[in-house]
């Protein structure tokens, strides 16, 4: 087995035999000018051969794992550059373009929403069955006082919700949660804030019998105002066919094939994840690496922005607020429930700049206040423009038989007002043109 380009093991082996030799005659000469008997000079030659033996030995060894690990240095090196030409392509000059990803294996590449979402078994999407649940979406009449509908808390005109922090219900009550927005809630695996409903149908069942949204004494009630509607009895015949019933079920299916189709996949980011260089400002560009560079993008995961989507579902909640210490949003915001955190599913992000105000109470208005109330209490950084606040220093006392301390350094801790003005503008990225209705 050839070592080297010039060192072969059998050269070190006669080089090794040779070193031996020399060390014997080297042995008697010392043995006669001490004069040793010949079998105290042969016990000295013994000796020395053994320790030197031995040194060779681990020479010998040294060299092969030294270049056994050349090899595989070099082996390495080069699956390293085959990774690097399979992960990565370059159009031009390579020497001034950006890498990028051109396989997604070993990297969380960016997702674009679908075009649609996925009909669930037993309710497919048909155009008489969304005819129907877009009418049903609007109708004031299955509430108990006849003045609120689905739309009444989830308008189309204002970004899928109403803008308010608390929906406002049957003679003026309010609820305790901000209404989210039906845009893309069909591509959600959890509904409500504490995710009870898994699916459209079922989430369009709970407003109707809430005491506080519209009231209504039973399904059963909301079924006979249905019937009591002329105009409903042939929608359903087309919609359902043969089993054109009104009941509650059919009711929620209509109304959840409509919302399906309140979807939003045009945004100038999902133009940018399909290829379109320009769709985003390089403010935008910046806010979307550091969206994802912070932090922010562990929850609120794409192509949803939220740990909720369908398309990855991936420990849908989590606490909210989870740092306390120092926090000044806490009270500023009434952010705690029951001096402790609250546990939500994970709000989608897209169209967000049009569904303020923000977080399950809808205490904050400003999107730029909402990141900065996002860095702190669920990122655990500070807000500063000093370069030094990106740098925290810990230190440990370490007791032994000599004390002494350990010592590290933390980077990136601050979030600047440049970087949550980029947030911002990649979060407004988010958002279609034109809203379906």
């Amino acid at each position: 087995m050839t070592l080297t380009s010039s060192v072969t093991l059998p050269t070190l082996i006669v080089g090794f035999l040779l070193g031996v030799a020399a060390l014997g005659l080297v042995a008697n000469e010392l043995g006669k000018r001490a004069n040793l008997t010949i079998p105290s000079r042969l016990l000295l030659s013994g000796g020395l051969g053994m320790g030197v033996l031995a040194i060779g030995i681990k020479v010998v060894i040294m060299t092969v794992l030294s270049l056994t690990d050349t090899h595989a240095m070099a082996a390495t090196g080069n699956a390293m550059r085959d990774t690097t030409k399979e992960f990565f392509t370059f159009s031009g000059d390579a020497s001034d373009k950006l890498a990028v990803p051109a396989n997604p294996s070993g990297f969380r590449a960016w997702r674009a929403l679908p075009e649609k979402p996925h009909d669930p078994s037993g309710n497919r999407t048909t155009p008489e069955k969304v005819a129907l649940g877009r009418i049903l979406f609007n109708d004031t009449n299955l509430s108990l006082a006849r003045d609120l509908s689905c739309a009444s808390c989830h308008s189309l005109a204002d970004g899928g919700d109403d803008n308010a922090p608390y929906s406002t219900g049957h003679l003026g009550q309010t609820g305790d949660r901000n209404a989210p927005t039906v845009y893309n809630a069909a591509f959600l695996s959890r509904l409500f804030w504490d995710g009870r409903a898994s699916s459209l149908e079922d989430q369009a069942e709970g407003p109707f019998v809430n005491p506080v949204e519209m009231s209504m004494p039973t399904l059963s009630a909301v079924e006979e105002r249905v019937k009591e509607d002329p105009r409903y009895g042939p929608l359903f015949d087309a919609a359902f066919a043969s089993e054109s019933s009104i009941t509650i079920r059919n009711i929620t299916r209509a109304i959840a094939a409509y919302e399906r189709t309140l979807v939003t996949p045009d945004t100038p980011y999902d133009r940018f994840v399909k290829g379109e260089d320009e769709a985003l400002s390089q403010a935008a560009l910046r806010g979307l690496v550091l969206f994802d560079k912070i932090g922010c993008r562990n929850c609120h995961v794409d192509p949803m922005f939220s740990a909720a989507g369908t398309e990855k579902p991936l420990g849908i909640y989590r606490a909210f607020p989870v740092f306390w210490d120092g926090n000044p949003y806490l009270d500023k915001y009434d952010l705690v429930l029951d001096e402790r955190p609250g546990r939500f599913r994970v709000p989608s992000l897209r169209n967000v700049a049009l569904t303020a105000p923000y977080f399950h109470n809808g205490s904050v208005s400003d999107l730029e206040e909402a990141i900065r109330v996002m860095a702190v209490s669920q990122l655990g950084r500070t807000l500063s423009d000093d370069p030094l606040a990106d740098i925290r220093i810990v230190a440990a006392s370490v007791e032994g038989t000599i004390p002494g301390r350990n010592t590290d350094m933390f980077t990136n801790r601050a979030v600047s007002r440049q970087e949550v003005s980029d947030i911002a503008e990649f979060l407004r990225s988010l958002t279609a043109a034109t809203l379906p209705d």
